[in-house]
Parts: structure tokens; C-alpha cells; sequence
């Protein structure tokens, strides 16, 4: 088959109106989620954006790749050189490879290129290239993080419009040629969002309503969070303060969409649409006001850890398949464009399937497990595992854990930690987070944490303290 795969950046899972949560004007990845399947719960495999896309390239988690974080923190670097990536085994397949918009310094590469496997790439900053030779003006820059209304740059100039005709040039017109593989990583819907007037003016701030975690005053929560709200100067914030950065973030979903809806027409108009495997998803969600945050870090609530994930495979996927089989966004990914091209996965991409999930052949996880190390403001590891119904993250370095009863509080805003109701429970889900680590080799599972995870003895029990007074 031929690989289409379109990885956003920081999309939030309700924001897809055919998700049933948000009205909002997304039509084209409604009909993609209309003719394949849908995975409501898809996590990410790290909520932050070069380990999520080394975990993509090496198929691995990123305590293999060793990727903890964006090239700019404390903690950078890249993925080992030694795994293979899936550019590289889908080359040597026979492959073309093509690859535009946001690459993150996952690799050790300055760029991606034919050593790595990449016939061509085009970043997303090209497009100031284009921009300045073109004689079109920059997109408003006023607010900085916050966004702009893009109201200075014809709508079929913009950024994503550019990338957009990138990708159907390098799709091409034959469905006859070789197969390919070809990834757009607009670095949409990421802030700062600078959505055209065109979709920006499709939504009313004053009748946008709260995400349901809005209302959060982070008591019982981890001190680092209210941090976080000092740092951006969100302390004190209304949702009416909020509603004008919302409606720029769902301006710019529904302006990816409507470049995604000119992709899926190309693949129509040229026969490849029969033949081609289409995947949708992103690297993680955004709070965009949710918890009174911006951004994301340090947590895994599920604005940010719960993604969308769709495929379009005719004639391998029923249309309209929902699926509810816990999915690791990342490695599955990497995982199931191996199975679809027909290609032996290396021992080191540990996905699963998702050709497989969406078919129901296939529920290989009971919980989903998700991992993270920090941000620019510093290295902070904790971990996420959920089964049906609960959810635990564990803070080795925070001054507490959370808990929280998804099914009585979807929006996480009480955390059960300390409730002694929920305390086989909390018990349950730190001996299972404790097998997942070890299943993957997280270094994080070893003797300091088996105290806290296990029940085990503690240092002076096991050395069975006190010493004698003389």
C-alpha cells in the first residue's frame, strides 16, 4: 500500500466534531474518520513533541531511543543512531519517501536526508522562503504564545496552505509508480495559532463554551502546576479571558482540516485513494485553558495525554469502525506502517498493530502506560498508566502523586490519592505501572521506586535499623 500519514502537533482529542464532544468545523477528518476507524482511546506515547517523534521514527520508547526532550532543555538529545527508523526499512522495501513541514532534532541529523532514508524533505520553514520571495506579508505576530488572527496573507498562501501543496506534489498523479510513503508534520494546531480570518471568524469567543477541566483550582494537586499558572500569568484568569485563545486554536484545527480535505480530493482525483493508507494523529493534546493552563507539561490529564488517531484503509478497515482498544500513539504508528508495507518489524519497534485493533482481531493492552522526563524549565520524570477506569501518575520527584476516578470525574479535577476508599485501587494501578516499566526497561523501575510502586521494605527496615546505641 501506499503510506499517507499527517502528524499534527498538539490536536486535542475532543477537537474533532465527529468525536461527538465539540461542535466544531472540521468536516474532512469526519469523513476520514467516516470511511476507516477511530480510536477513542489513543494515548500518547510521551506528552511532548521530539521524544513523541523519535518514538515514531525508532518505533521505541524513549527510555531505548534515549530522546527526553525538545533540542533546547537541559535534557536534549537525540535518538540513538544505531536503531532503525522507518524511512530507512521502508527505503530499503523500495519505497519513495517523502517528508514536509516540522522535524524536531529527533535525529542526529541537521535535516533528514538519503542517508536517512528521505528521498526529499521540506521543512516548514521554507515557507518563509516562499513568503519573501512571493511578496506576502507575515502573519500577525502581536500576542506572541497566544496567537493572532491571520488577516494580512491570502488564504491560499498561508503556511498551511503551502504545505499542503507540497504534499500533493510529492503524492504524485499515478497509481501505477512505486509505492510511497509520505509524512506531513504540520506544526499546527501548536501555539502560537495564527488561523486565516476565513476559519478564525467561523467561531464566536463569547459562545465557546469551557473545556469541562476548566474549572480547576489545582488544590490536592502538585505544587509544580500552580507554578505553571504563575509562570505564564494565567493566576486569576475567566474563561471569558481565555475564549479569545480558544477560538485561535479551533480556527486553525478547522484551516489544517480544510488542507487535509484538498490532500484526500488529490488522492481521489488521481486513483490513489484506493490503494493508500491514510493515517491522522498528533504527538499530544493541548490545555489551552484546560486546568487553567497553557500548553502542556508536567501531567497527564487527558487534554494532553489523550490524542486522535484515525485510518483509512479501504478494503482492510470496515468504514465507520470505532475502535475503544487502549493505542500508544507513537510506536503503534510506527508499528502498523511496517505491517502495512509488508515489512519485518525490528526487535526495537514494540507497537502493536492497529490494522489489526480497528479489525478487532487484535486488544493487546489491558491499561495504557505513557512516559515523560521535562521541559525547558527543567527534567522532571513521572509516569501515566489508566486502565477502564482509573488512572494513576506517579510523581518520584513532585510532592505528590494523583488519582482520579475517570468514570466519576472525567475531567480530573479531585484527586483520590489520599482517599482510603480508592486505596486498593491506587494499590492496583502502582503494582501495574511497575510491571509496564519493566516490560519496557524504564529505568525508572528499580529499587528507590519498587519502595513506593511494590510496598517493598524501605532502606531502614531492609537494613534493619536502628543500629545499636553502643
Amino acid at each position: 500500500m501506499n503510506i499517507l500519514l499527517i502528524h499534527s502537533d498538539q490536536h486535542r482529542y475532543d477537537c474533532i466534531r465527529s468525536h461527538g464532544v465539540r461542535d466544531l468545523h472540521t468536516p474532512h477528518l469526519d469523513r476520514l474518520a467516516s470511511e476507516g476507524a477511530t480510536f477513542s482511546r489513543a494515548y500518547s506515547t510521551i506528552p511532548i513533541c521530539t521524544p513523541a517523534r523519535a518514538s515514531l521514527l525508532t518505533g521505541a520508547w524513549p527510555t531505548t531511543h534515549g530522546s527526553f526532550c525538545i533540542p533546547t532543555s537541559e535534557i536534549n538529545r537525540a535518538a540513538r543512531p544505531e536503531l532503525p527508523t522507518l524511512f530507512q526499512l521502508l527505503k530499503a522495501k523500495g519505497y519513495r519517501t517523502g517528508w514536509v513541514g516540522k522535524y524536531h532534532g529527533e535525529l542526529e541529523t541537521r535535516q533528514p536526508g538519503p542517508s536517512d532514508g528521505v528521498d526529499a524533505f521540506i521543512s516548514s520553514w521554507q515557507y518563509r522562503q516562499y513568503r519573501e520571495a512571493s511578496g506576502i506579508p507575515e502573519a500577525p505576530k502581536n500576542h506572541g504564545l497566544f496567537g493572532d488572527e491571520n488577516s494580512t496573507q491570502p488564504a491560499g498562501q498561508t503556511a498551511l496552505a503551502w504545505q499542503a501543496d507540497q504534499i500533493i506534489s510529492l503524492l504524485g498523479n499515478s497509481p501505477d509508480s512505486s509505492p510511497s510513503f509520505i509524512r506531513w508534520d504540520p506544526p499546527e494546531p501548536h501555539l502560537p495559532c495564527q488561523p486565516h480570518s476565513d476559519f478564525a471568524r467561523l467561531y464566536d469567543a463569547a459562545s465557546i463554551p469551557p473545556w469541562p477541566s476548566f474549572p480547576d483550582s489545582l488544590e490536592n494537586k502538585p505544587a509544580l502546576l500552580r507554578r505553571q499558572r504563575r509562570i505564564w500569568g494565567l493566576d486569576g484568569w475567566s474563561w471569558q479571558d481565555w475564549a479569545p485563545v480558544v477560538r485561535l486554536y479551533l480556527g486553525i484545527i478547522s484551516e489544517m482540516d480544510h488542507h487535509i480535505g484538498r490532500i484526500l480530493a488529490h488522492l481521489d482525483a488521481t486513483g490513489l485513494a484506493g490503494n493508500t493508507l491514510v493515517i491522522y494523529s498528533t504527538d499530544h493534546g493541548d490545555f489551552c485553558g484546560g486546568h487553567g493552563l497553557m500548553d502542556k507539561h508536567f501531567c497527564f490529564y487527558e487534554d494532553i495525554a489523550r490524542i486522535p488517531l484515525i485510518l483509512r484503509a479501504p478494503g482492510r478497515i470496515p468504514p465507520g469502525t470505532a475502535c475503544d482498544a487502549f493505542a500508544s500513539g507513537s510506536i503503534d504508528i510506527a508499528r502498523t506502517i511496517l505491517t502495512a508495507a509488508g515489512i519485518p518489524a525490528p526487535d526495537s519497534f514494540i507497537g502493536h498493530d492497529l490494522l489489526a485493533m480497528a479489525a478487532g482481531e487484535s486488544r493487546p493492552r489491558s491499561v495504557a502506560y505513557a512516559q515523560y522526563f521535562g521541559t525547558e524549565s527543567g527534567a522532571y520524570s513521572c509516569r501515566m498508566i489508566r486502565d477502564d477506569r482509573f488512572k494513576f501518575v506517579y510523581h518520584p520527584v513532585g510532592d505528590m502523586h494523583e488519582f482520579y476516578d475517570l468514570e466519576a470525574d472525567p475531567a480530573e479535577l479531585q484527586n483520590r490519592i489520599h482517599d482510603p476508599a480508592h486505596a486498593p485501587d491506587i494499590d492496583r494501578l502502582k503494582a501495574r505501572l511497575w510491571v509496564e516499566m519493566k516490560a519496557c526497561g524504564d529505568r525508572l523501575g528499580c529499587g528507590w521506586t519498587e519502595i513506593e510502586l511494590k510496598g517493598a521494605p524501605s532502606l531502614a527496615a531492609k537494613n534493619h535499623m536502628p543500629l545499636p546505641h553502643n
